[in-house]
Formats: structure tokens, C-alpha cells, sequence
């Protein structure tokens, strides 16, 4: 299952908890790096955005927990007949005073923690509660893990514990990382890099050699850094972050975008503009991606004018990804123009739904 398809399975899933009173814990395994993590905090915000209240995601990585951190510390009491008891304080993954009234408890490196904090944990994912701490029924339990063959900690998984929470694998999807990557922040350059690529940016297995190694996290953070390093140091850092062979291929793609027009020479001239050549689908790639970050209403119609001498899967592709960052181009005049004139890429691009 691919991250958008357990976004929307979750959300009924939390819906359905709410509304019947029966508790659904899940718990999202994949290998390392493919956005678990900010997929729980994109459903947080998505929620809260869909029922219109606040929603909270509290977020424990459990390798760095004990096990009185899941049902809560153990004090000396009396009851009330005198004999001694043991009372327990309230766990830390309980929501405190102020908190929204709903939201996900979320188990972060779940099978990386001890045996001795999953086997407590087991009555939180099947009841909601531990000792004398209780979730209310607004509130979800979610946890993920890595897989037992990453080399990441993953413990012996524990059959009671698997009986008490639905397993949901998440497999690499470069289209659900690209609708998140070109509503994002990320570096066009990269985005274009891995859809050129996409087997070195979404490998589905653990290098055998120890050390750096792409994943869509690792290859993320580096993005960050295109364009704010000098080559040689930029090299070195994304070999850091990447590893050296995945490094060297993108910094190859650097080069090829360092050749290609840019975007005012684009606007200004769109019927004669260099075009990439036709066999150098990475420079299609990177012109395609450079267009649809850098277009807005005003430079939209000569820039898609300049598209359109290019294949036609890179015209859909380049429209998918502007009205994905910049719907609002539609509303300029000049576009809507282009957009009426050119209606069979509107229907090849499958948006006539998104006008």
C-alpha cells in the first residue's frame, strides 16, 4: 500500500472509531526513509482541517523508552480496607490538560524499542489503556516500524502483541512523494531527479556495505543544500547524506541542468528557445520541472507555449505539477486563454475534475 492509499485508509478508520466506540490501533511498517513519520503529521493536519478542531499528534520513539514510560511509574499506596497497593502516575503518552480533545498517540520506532516496553504496550494498542491511564475514544494509537531485514534494531516481533493491531506495508511510491514534494519546498532540481531516477531515490533494500545511503529522507535533507554550496563542497555533503554513487548521479544531473535555458530566456522567447534534446530525457526532466517551480499567472501562458514543443508526457507532467504548487494560475486571463486553446492536454492531463 502506497502512502496516500493508508493516509485515506486511516482516516475512515479513525472516523469509524469515533462513531462506533470500537478501537482500531494500526501500525505503518516500510523500510527506512519513506515518510511514515510525516505522513501521521500530515494526517493530524488533514484531520483536524476535514472535522474542523484542533488535532493533536503526541509522538513517543519508543527505542528511547523504558517500560513505567508506557503504563506510568509505580508508587506506594493504601487502600481502603490498609492494605498496601501499588498506585501508578499517569503514562506520558496520556494528553494532559490543554490538549485538543482528539488526536493520534504515535508509536515511533515501535519493534526498535525493548520487549520489555512492547509487551505493556500491548493493552494500549488493543484497549486504549495501561494500569490506571486511559485513552479516550477521540484519541488513535498508531505506531511504525522498519522491517526485521533493514539493520535498523527491529526486534523479534511479538505474536501477542501482532494480534493487537492491524499491519499496514508501505511500499516506495515516487507519485505519492511527488504530489508531496511539488506542494512542498523541495528543490525542483531534485524532484526532476527523481522522477528521472526513481529507482535510486526509492530502493526498496538496504545497501550490504555500511554507511550513507539514499532514501526519500536522506535524499530530501540534501536537497536543501542544492544551490547553497559550492559544487565541491556540495558533492561532499550530498555524499554524506546519499552515499557516493547516488551523490555522483545527481551531481552528473546538476551539470546537465547547468546547460539548459533558463526560465527568462524561456519567457522571453518561447517559440525559439533551445529546446533539450530529444534523446536526453534527464534534460527533459529538469526543463519540464524548472517551468512548473518557477511559473506564476503572468509567465504562464509563454512558458507553456515553450512547453509545448516538448513530448506531450512532459506537457501533461509540467501541468500536473503547476496547479499542484499554483492553482491559482488559472484565474489569469492570458492562461485561461491558453487553457481553452489547448483543451486536449487538459483532458490527456486527466484535470478536468481539478477546473
Amino acid at each position: 500500500m502506497n502512502i496516500r492509499q493508508a493516509k485515506e485508509l486511516i482516516k475512515k478508520m479513525y472516523n469509524r472509531q469515533v462513531e462506533t466506540g470500537v478501537r482500531f490501533t494500526i501500525e505503518l511498517e516500510s523500510g527506512p526513509g519513506l515518510g511514515k513519520s510525516e505522513m501521521v503529521d500530515q494526517l493530524a493536519i488533514e484531520l483536524g482541517e476535514d472535522m474542523q478542531v484542533p488535532f493533536a499528534n503526541k509522538d513517543f520513539f519508543l527505542n528511547s523508552k523504558e517500560a513505567p514510560d508506557m503504563g506510568g511509574f509505580g508508587l506506594p499506596g493504601t487502600d481502603e480496607d490498609g492494605a498496601k497497593i501499588m498506585n501508578y502516575t499517569r503514562a506520558p503518552w496520556m494528553p494532559r490538560k490543554g490538549d485538543p480533545d482528539h488526536g493520534f498517540i504515535f508509536l515511533d520506532e515501535f519493534r526498535q524499542s525493548a520487549h520489555d516496553v512492547q509487551k505493556p504496550a500491548a493493552e494500549l494498542l488493543l484497549k486504549g489503556r495501561v494500569n490506571e491511564s486511559w485513552l479516550p475514544i477521540t484519541y488513535m494509537v498508531l505506531a511504525a516500524s522498519n522491517r526485521e531485514k533493514d539493520r535498523s534494531g527491529v526486534q523479534r516481533e511479538l505474536m501477542f502483541v501482532t494480534n493487537r493491531r492491524m499491519l499496514i506495508n508501505i511500499t516506495p511510491d515516487l507519485d505519492s512523494w511527488v504530489d508531496w514534494a511539488e506542494r512542498g519546498d523541495i528543490h525542483w532540481a531534485a524532484i526532476a531527479f527523481a522522477k528521472h531516477k526513481p529507482g535510486i531515490v526509492f530502493q526498496d533494500s538496504i545497501p550490504e556495505k555500511s554507511g550513507p545511503f539514499c532514501t526519500p529522507r536522506s535524499f530530501v535533507q540534501m536537497s536543501y543544500l542544492v544551490e547553497h554550496l559550492a559544487m565541491d563542497l556540495f558533492t561532499e555533503a550530498a555524499a554524506g547524506y546519499i552515499g557516493e554513487g547516488a551523490a555522483a548521479e545527481f551531481t552528473a544531473f546538476l551539470r546537465v541542468v547547468e546547460q539548459l535555458p533558463t526560465f527568462d530566456e524561456i519567457v522571453a522567447d518561447p517559440k525559439h528557445c533551445k529546446l533539450p534534446e530529444k534523446d536526453r530525457p534527464d534534460a527533459q526532466f529538469a526543463t519540464m520541472q524548472m517551468i512548473a517551480h518557477r511559473v506564476d499567472g503572468d509567465t504562464a501562458a509563454p512558458a507553456f507555449n515553450y512547453l509545448k514543443r516538448m513530448p506531450q508526457e512532459f506537457q501533461v507532467a509540467g501541468l500536473k505539477a503547476t496547479l499542484k504548487r499554483q492553482p491559482q494560475v488559472l484565474n489569469n486571463p492570458d492562461f485561461a486563454k491558453w487553457v481553452k486553446e489547448n483543451k486536449a492536454l487538459i483532458v490527456n492531463a486527466n484535470l478536468l475534475s481539478s477546473m
